[in-house]
């Protein structure tokens, strides 16, 4: 959540989460005896170096999950992540080890999350929502939203995966999309273009762009 420039509270975590408030709350108290985590008097939950350190091996540990899931065992790409949370508590410092080296010139997870530095990594590189482009823009999938297995089965039936290029033809004043990626014309509405980051492939107007909205985005 913090990558994604959303403020961590207990109502959050439990929406996100699924799960009651009640259990938040118990999570939180535990995590914070531990060290992992302190919480501001208006109720913001903020990791501790500590805590910044186990989720970030954590997070390196689910990337690693998905990408023997999908590489080695072969389990569809839009299944990997559910079952990556899974496995990603069980996986051993010997066997992280020997993943870091199966896998360890992956800058990526199959999904296009960046490898030790996340969403946040994606905007210090560049990198925009689809739902910023304007028409004629061309720009190139860097990383889609993983969490919803629906919705990376609609993404992958539409061709549309992290390295795809496309061009924005329409933008309505809804917000909904035409575009079009692998020879094909497709509609998209806001609920799927917030969800995937691009990499713009315009023109020089366009970079200036999208580079006075990354270095706004960076400010905030």
């Amino acid at each position: 959540m913090l990558e994604e420039n959303q403020v961590p509270i207990s109502a959050r975590l439990a929406e996100e989460l699924a799960v009651t408030p009640p259990a938040v709350t118990a999570a939180v108290k535990r995590m914070a005896r531990d060290g992992n985590i302190k919480v501001e008097r208006g109720g913001r939950i903020l990791l501790t170096s500590k805590g910044r350190k186990t989720a970030q091996n954590l997070m390196l540990r689910h990337q690693l999950a998905e990408m023997l899931l999908t590489e080695v065992i072969g389990l569809p790409w839009a299944k990997a992540h559910a079952e990556a949370e899974r496995m990603e508590h069980a996986i051993s410092p010997e066997v992280e080890t020997l993943l870091i080296k199966r896998f360890g010139d992956r800058k990526t997870c199959p999904h296009g999350v960046p490898v030790n530095g996340g969403v946040a990594k994606l905007r210090k590189n560049g990198g925009v929502l689809l739902s910023q482009l304007q028409p004629k823009d061309r720009a190139e999938i860097l990383c889609v939203y993983e969490k919803d297995e629906g919705f990376l089965e609609f993404l992958q039936g539409l061709h549309l995966l992290p390295g795809a290029k496309l061009e924005i033809l329409r933008r309505e004043y809804d917000e909904t999309m035409t575009v079009r990626v692998a020879g094909r014309t497709t509609h998209l509405g806001k609920p799927a273009t917030s969800r995937i980051w691009v990499r713009p492939l315009s023109t020089a107007a366009s970079a200036k762009r999208f580079g006075t909205l990354a270095n706004s985005a960076k400010s905030v």
